[in-house]
């Protein structure tokens, strides 16, 4: 039986009743299916949204004895308790059938595809997302947290597929969305962005709803290449010219910085932007929530991992049912969600008014917790 790869992409909402039950008559008599996971790297939003899906399963009654939160970083970790969890002989998650494509050889990679061990793949990111659409002939797989699957080449469109065996969840305005929500809120005139020179990286950067923003709406975008890190004895190659690329903005003139999400830690965006907010230009997060806390000025999040779970197990029990992949929806949306770092506006001059303020969902402030 061939093995199950599901990949993670953002896309469109789906809602149901924690009463809704697959029951024993809904479910065929068969083998279980067999399930095997592969990420770009790791990467915290690629757990929160596996730890979705494990607790959209969940409620649909599809396994028993999941009992990890929604915001466990460690996806490993979230993949051995999916794989000691009563499935009821519905799905098996196979152990080692576990990828992070980015602390492997890439002579490894041929492990990940075309797998007898599997019947379908969980996939998350773009750069993962994109090596199945090319490899994996033999398997089923879905992919999920590509920015955008479409413009990165995952998929065709909303409804077509490159190949029969794939599916992707999208929302095609996500990114545009977040951009616009941020120019309506300071009317920026040059925003910068740093993001690595590929095409993968311009997809889930949103480089293309950037300039198409700019467009419509009279700003300017100065970009900066960069090339990630690799592994962890790149990461200072990586940040030392990352803070230069800033810097470089800086003397460009910008009002206004689009942090992309690349490989950056959550710790270095204090360092990384101290320069920056010094010069008083606002920052903004594409990730969101974390970066934010972290020391960004703003941030909307267009992710929601508890809903995008339930979206994806709701398509995971449609295949147990016999559904193929190429008749399922692929689009799921969701409603932005923006957060502020008060502190930082603070000490960019920003000021904002009572309603904008009220409209934020959470507001970080230093020594007051948050809002």
């Amino acid at each position: 039986m061939a093995v199950i790869l599901v990949m993670f992409v953002i896309a469109g909402s789906v809602t149901f009743s924690e009463n809704s039950v697959f029951g024993e008559d809904d479910v065929p008599s068969s083998d279980p299916i067999r399930v095997g996971y592969v990420e770009g790297e790791a990467y915290a939003p690629f757990s929160y949204n596996l730890s979705g899906i494990a607790l959209g399963l969940q409620e649909l009654k599809l396994i028993s004895g999941y009992d990890l939160s929604i915001d466990e970083p460690d996806a490993r970790k979230i993949w051995d308790t999916l794989a000691r969890s009563d499935s009821k002989g519905k799905f098996q998650f196979v152990r080692d059938m576990f990828f992070s494509m980015k602390t492997m050889d890439e002579a490894d990679y041929a492990r990940m595809v075309n797998s007898a061990d599997v019947d379908i793949l969980i996939v998350m990111g773009t750069v993962a997302g994109l090596y199945m659409r090319d490899h994996e002939q033999q398997n089923d797989f879905m992919v999920f947290a590509s920015a955008d699957a479409i413009q990165a080449g995952i998929i065709k469109s909303e409804t077509e597929r490159h190949i029969s065996n794939s599916f992707a969840c999208v929302d095609t305005q996500r990114l545009r969305r977040q951009i616009d929500v941020a120019y309506q809120m300071f009317k920026f005139r040059k925003i910068g962005v740093v993001y690595e020179n590929s095409a993968a990286a311009y997809a889930y950067s949103g480089i293309g709803h950037l300039r198409d923003a700019s467009k419509a709406e009279g700003f300017e975008v100065v970009e900066r290449n960069v090339d990630e890190s690799r592994n962890a004895a790149d990461d200072e190659r990586y940040y030392a010219e990352l803070k230069a690329a800033y810097a470089s903005l800086i003397e460009e003139g910008i009002d206004a910085l689009y942090i992309t999400p690349a490989t950056t830690a959550d710790e270095k965006i204090p360092w990384l932007l101290e320069d920056v907010v010094a010069s008083k230009i606002l920052t903004i997060s594409q990730v969101g929530e974390d970066q934010v806390r972290s020391g960004a000025l703003f941030g909307v999040t267009v992710d929601d991992p508890l809903d995008q779970g339930r979206f994806a197990a709701r398509r995971l029990a449609a295949y147990m049912n016999g559904t193929p992949l190429r008749e399922m929806s692929q689009v799921y949306e969701i409603v932005p969600r923006m957060y502020l770092n008060y502190d930082v506006c603070r000490k960019t001059g920003i000021k904002l008014t009572f309603l904008q303020l009220l409209s934020m969902d959470r507001i970080f402030a230093e020594g007051a917790g948050d809002a």
